[in-house]
């Protein structure tokens, strides 16, 4: 039997690969295969999930096994919704656990380039190397009966005008399928509402060896972050506006910083840290669920039929599914007429396809719908968009409260279906199994419930630096270029622009406590504020076990160096349970303030990320915020005595790895 396939995405090669292995004649139509050829701009990553990968498990192993070696593992780590101001946890899902216990692979994310060009090398492996043409555009198709054999057939037609004919034509050319266009006439794309901005950034977060992705919510915009591997994350920032939107050159990242610069440091700092022209824009479209799908000899795969929107990340997923479907399903017809195409009732085989896929097509293509409507209607609280007075009672949202309750009620079985509903169909075809490579890196799987249940702990497990900082915007790229004639920030000079950069002044947090104060005749506080309402001898913030006293005089580190901090061992960033960052008021009457509330005078309060701290004031002119940051992204140059201009995500260590997992004594995760 010979098959064309029109479109070279990942759904159409995927069948393509299928449809070789059990002897099919497989022709593969391709407009443009530059995306595969790694030209062009490039795409970024894509999430392949445990369904989809026990898929291609089913259809050849040893290309699953390639998917799975160059993809970043995500599934094995914790992931989750947060909220976008705060950056506090809201829902956290489990996606390890689903897989493992099915025996599926844990879901990957990996480059879409790469991905692409596995599949295309398998094809060719297959099928030859004129299996999959490029510079050929289907516009059109008729069923006819060939004159010579006086069997049916579709023929297509080029756009160059060159026509072929084959037993089985599949659609796989995306949301705007011209395909489709014939099959079931023409029909509008909706707008999501929503445009995307996009980009890869050369950052670490600083909890990356827990969690592997979130998703950030917020009132008509929300953000989703991924690890991608090598050090990079990818990130999509969403945002309510009308469609056919541009920016200017070179406005990009000023335009995404309007839009997010106030939301927590997990957003903020990947923006920062991508290069303006590593940032692309897209409107984002979906296509209603249709129930037609296949026609005669010809039939609809992944976007050409369900276009979904992105937020559940099973787009590609399901184009991969329906190439497993729609593969078993022809070959089993052919062996039942003991391959005589001719004989098989491709009528009946294509509609057997459509109908065994739509339930779970049309359920996922809702659920997306709705986590994309959840992620960009989400308030924290009662008053937010219509009263600042109300919201600043800071009375949860009904609808946050009550969405978060069903989420946690429903999102166990919902993800346990969504990642091994398909078990039993891809089940006669591969052995479960479970992989010890898929297994959590940096932390023991026992942990797993605890991380899901207690988000101090992750704070406390991740592996970084706390920094109480003041962060203010590089005024310019001339400031950084000046800085560097001085030799101040060489390296950041070289490369920072105004979006990438930021003037920072503030210190390390460590095991030794550091004065907070005003510089004076006698003293040379760690973190000076240049303020006459502060005192020389103001505040202590430290690294300890309790509130109580900290371990040493605040003399002793009066006049302690940010080098020192920078070059402490990245040890004692990960403590116990009872450990904690803490802030001291020495009691000098002039008022520290925290989150906007001023402690009493010799108070001690426990520090969170996010904090804002004022000293001397309120509101003051200097902000210090609690900011955690991982061990890779220290800096030497951070000063706790003047505003130094920094470039957002700088790595200094570039040979970090993730630690294995492995407790102490104290339960405490360290580097085996």
């Amino acid at each position: 039997m010979k098959v064309i396939i029109a479109g070279a995405g990942i759904g159409g090669l995927v069948l393509a690969v299928a449809l070789l292995k059990q002897g099919f004649q497989v022709q593969v139509f391709e407009r443009d295969l530059t995306a595969i050829r790694g030209e062009g701009k490039y795409r970024g990553p894509i999430q392949v999930q445990s369904n989809a990968l026990a898929a291609l498990e089913a259809i050849d192993p040893e290309v699953a096994a390639e998917v799975l070696r160059e993809g970043c593992i995500t599934g094995d780590r914790i992931n989750g919704l947060c909220d976008g101001l705060t950056g506090e946890w809201y829902v956290k899902f489990d996606t390890f656990h689903p897989a493992v216990s099915k025996g599926l692979p844990v879901t990957r994310v990996i480059s879409r380039l790469t991905l692409q060009q596995i599949l295309a090398k398998a094809v060719e492996r297959y099928g030859g190397p004129d299996t999959i043409q490029n510079g050929c555009n289907v516009t059109s198709f008729a069923e006819r009966r060939n004159e010579a054999t006086g069997n049916n057939e579709v023929a297509v037609q080029l756009e160059d005008g060159r026509t072929f004919a084959a037993d089985v034509l599949v659609g796989a050319d995306g949301i705007w399928s011209k395909i489709r266009k014939q099959l079931i006439g023409e029909t509008k794309a909706n707008y999501s509402g929503y445009t995307c901005y996009t980009g890869i950034s050369d950052f670490t977060p600083a909890d990356i060896d827990i969690v592997g992705y979130r998703v950030f919510l917020g009132n008509g915009q929300y953000f989703v972050s991924s690890d991608v591997g090598n050090g990079k994350m990818q990130w999509y920032g969403f945002h309510k506006e009308p469609s056919g939107g541009s920016d200017a050159e070179g406005t990009r990242k000023a335009r995404l910083l309007q839009i997010f610069g106030h939301w927590n440091d997990n957003v903020v700092d990947l923006i920062k840290a991508t290069p303006e022209e590593d940032v692309l824009r897209r409107d984002i479209f979906d296509r209603p669920p249709i129930f037609t799908w296949s026609k005669g000899r010809v039939a609809l795969l992944g976007d050409s039929a369900h276009a979904m929107q992105p937020n559940l990340g099973q787009g590609g997923c399901m184009a991969i599914e329906d190439a497993y479907e729609l593969a078993i399903d022809l070959s089993r017809a052919v062996a039942d007429r003991a391959g005589d195409a001719a004989a098989v009732d491709v009528e009946g085989v294509l509609r057997r396809y459509q109908d065994s896929r739509l339930l779970r097509v049309s359920a996922i293509h809702g659920m997306a719908g709705m986590a994309a409507f959840m992620a960009s209607t989400y308030k924290c609280y009662l008053g937010e968009g219509w009263s600042k007075w109300v919201e600043g009672l800071r009375i949860p949202h009904p609808g946050r409260v009550v969405g978060r309750l069903v989420m946690l009620l429903t999102m166990p079985s919902v993800l346990d279906w969504v990642l091994g509903g398909n078990t039993d169909h891809v089940a006669p075809h591969r052995t479960s199994y479970c992989s010890l490579g898929d297994k959590p890196k940096a932390f023991p799987e026992s942990r797993f419930p605890e991380f899901m249940n207690n988000d101090a702990s992750i704070i406390r497990s991740s592996h970084a630096d706390w920094l109480l900082v003041a962060e203010r915007d590089a005024t310019a790229a001339a400031t950084a270029n000046a800085n560097a004639a001085t030799g101040s920030s060489a390296a950041a000079a070289a490369a920072a622009d105004v979006n990438s950069s930021c003037q920072c002044k503030g210190i390390y947090v460590q095991d030794a406590p550091a004065l907070v104060g005003r510089c004076g005749a006698t003293t040379r506080p760690a973190l000076a504020v240049d303020d006459v309402h502060v005192a020389e001898s103001h505040a202590q913030v430290w690294r300890g076990a309790a509130a109580g006293a900290p371990p040493a005089s605040a003399s002793a580190s009066a006049s302690s160096t940010t080098s020192a901090a920078a070059d402490a061992s990245s040890s004692g960033t990960q403590h116990s349970e009872g450990d904690g960052y803490w802030l001291r008021d020495l009691g000098s009457g002039r008022g520290t303030w925290v989150n906007g509330k001023r402690l009493a005078d010799g108070a001690t309060v426990q520090l969170w990320p996010g904090d804002a701290v004022e000293f001397g004031r309120h509101p003051s002119h200097e902000v210090f915020k609690v900011k955690m940051q991982h061990v890779t992204l220290r800096s030497d140059e951070l000063n706790g005595q003047a505003y130094t201009t920094l470039m957002v995500g700088k790595i200094r260590n570039n040979d970090y790895v993730m630690p294995e997992s492995r407790p102490d004594g104290a339960g405490r995760l360290v580097a085996a």
